[in-house]
């Protein structure tokens, strides 16, 4: 059967290499395919919703939520971030001060850089909250938090801690049109068979001024280039279409968004957990004590890449693309 791109139908696409489950060692073997017309990736054979499912078993990762949640407190740096930089209330109501908004704009670098900015008692949608880690955290801080899970094991966490969650797919949630201020897909949209779909359910349900906030890993980084099918963000085949800004581009123009905003967040992880899947690779021909190196646990290491990745963000090359959308008047 001839390969076609999921995201734009283009027939043949570019054959990069053959890949397989690296992180539950599921069966299966899939050709990895970039799209020439919007350079999406994705692999064949393609696998439908109900083949998907076994490759998310009870274990997988996101079904899980911390717990030292409820440890955590709303308060120190982080509150003072919120505050002072992304408009969240305060509890003595005061005003922030300017010397105060440069402080925190500098410290939102480093604490509470992906929090959302704040939008008065408004309306959130985390759309793959999977056990409501990142949503409990959400009501914490003043939202009206709703959650769509498709997992049933992700969805009784969620519930566990209190929260609103629907278990199923967003199009067989039925919320009213126009009823959120935001919506979220962290690390959702690599995962759907029906991206097209998704995110015109999206538009119906999302405020006319309303805000998405999308995070994909990034086919165009510097650690695809280095590691091919060894790249820790390729997840075949949980990673239906894996995206580059032009293919999120392509997406978003399809579906009545815009991007506002793209920015690159990559961090020494994935290249390390990269590394550690390329020696295991090798086998034995690699020297025992080098795959013996606990690389994505090795603090060291991490620390002292972090510098370098740094930049490679800047220059737009990072592992990971986060995205502001806005829908198109």
């Amino acid at each position: 059967m001839t390969a076609t791109c999921p995201l734009c139908g283009a027939v043949e696409p570019t054959r990069l290499f053959e890949s397989r489950d690296r992180v539950h060692n599921l069966p299966g073997i899939f050709t990895v395919f970039r799209c020439q017309r919007c350079e999406a990736v994705s692999y064949h054979p393609r696998l439908q919703a109900g083949d998907l499912s076994r490759y998310y078993p009870e274990t997988y990762g996101r079904y899980r939520y911390s717990k030292s949640i409820h440890k955590k407190k709303y308060g120190g740096i982080r509150q003072f971030v919120l505050e002072n930089w992304y408009g969240y209330p305060s509890p003595e109501k005061r005003t922030p001060s300017l010397i105060n908004k440069w402080t925190a704009f500098f410290l939102s670098f480093v604490m509470a850089k992906n929090a959302i900015p704040y939008r008065g008692d408004g309306n959130i949608l985390d759309i793959g909250c999977g056990g409501g880690s990142t949503l409990y955290r959400l009501r914490q801080w003043g939202w009206n938090a709703y959650g769509v899970e498709p997992s049933a094991a992700g969805a009784a966490q969620a519930r566990s801690l209190g929260l609103n969650v629907y278990q199923g797919q967003i199009e067989d949630a039925r919320f009213p049109d126009s009823l959120f201020d935001v919506i979220r897909l962290n690390h959702v949209l690599e995962h759907l068979t029906d991206p097209h779909g998704t995110m015109r359910e999206i538009g119906r349900i999302l405020k006319p001024e309303g805000i998405v906030y999308i995070t994909v890993p990034n086919t165009r980084s510097l650690n695809f280039w280095l590691f091919g099918e060894n790249w820790y963000g390729l997840d075949i085949p949980r990673h239906v279409v894996s995206y580059s800004p032009e293919a999120l581009k392509f997406l978003c123009d399809g579906t009545g968004f815009e991007i506002v905003r793209m920015r690159f967040r990559s961090g020494p992880f994935n290249f390390v957990r990269s590394v550690k899947y390329c020696l295991e690779e090798t086998g034995d021909r690699c020297p025992y004590w080098l795959r013996r190196i606990n690389c994505p646990n090795n603090k060291m290491i991490r620390r002292t890449l972090k510098p370098f990745f740094f930049f490679i963000d800047r220059v737009c090359f990072g592992d990971v693309l986060q995205a502001t959308l806005r829908k198109i008047a």
